[in-house]
């Protein structure tokens, strides 16, 4: 079997394709370290009795993993600033108001507007199977089936 030494040239190589975009343990394969190997260093890292040297590698990888999605998101703020303040940071919470539509543990008025959408989008889907259900009528087993599946399917109030 053989043995990989832990040093900062691979360290280094591994956050560097992180930062660059790349998932942790892709990365890490990319950078020659087998992924079970990986998985061993990040494991021992962050442990609370951890050598100094495992701790500062567990510690870059997870800085370099807040570093690419600190990047990607600034690149979303930057190409498309409403979707970042509907969906980022600024997206409202119920802790937390943001740019987006208030949501408020408990509130009525939100778990009504999540069942209204719930409704259309299931109105939707439904016009759209009934669709796909005049265009196989040519083929009667298939339009059978899809017929029998979607009255299987759940009410939006079960859901």
């Amino acid at each position: 079997m053989a043995r990989y030494r832990l040093t900062l040239a691979l360290q280094e190589k591994i956050a560097a394709f992180i930062r660059a975009g790349g998932f942790a343990h892709v990365a890490a394969e990319a950078a020659g370290l087998p992924h079970s190997v990986f998985a061993h260093w990040m494991e021992r890292g962050e442990r609370g009795d951890a050598p100094s040297n495992y701790r500062r590698f567990a510690r870059a990888i997870r800085e370099a993993e807040a570093q690419a999605r600190l990047q990607a998101e600034a690149s979303v703020r930057g190409d498309k600033p409403l979707d970042w303040l509907k969906a980022g940071p600024g997206k409202a919470s119920a802790n937390n108001p943001g740019w987006s539509n208030p949501g408020k543990a408990g509130d009525a008025s939100v778990a009504k507007t999540a069942k209204s959408e719930r409704e259309e989008a299931r109105s939707e889907m439904l016009h759209l199977f009934g669709r796909c259900a005049e265009q196989l009528a040519a083929f009667p087993d298939a339009r059978t089936a899809l017929s029998a599946w979607l009255a299987s399917l759940p009410d939006v109030g079960e859901g």
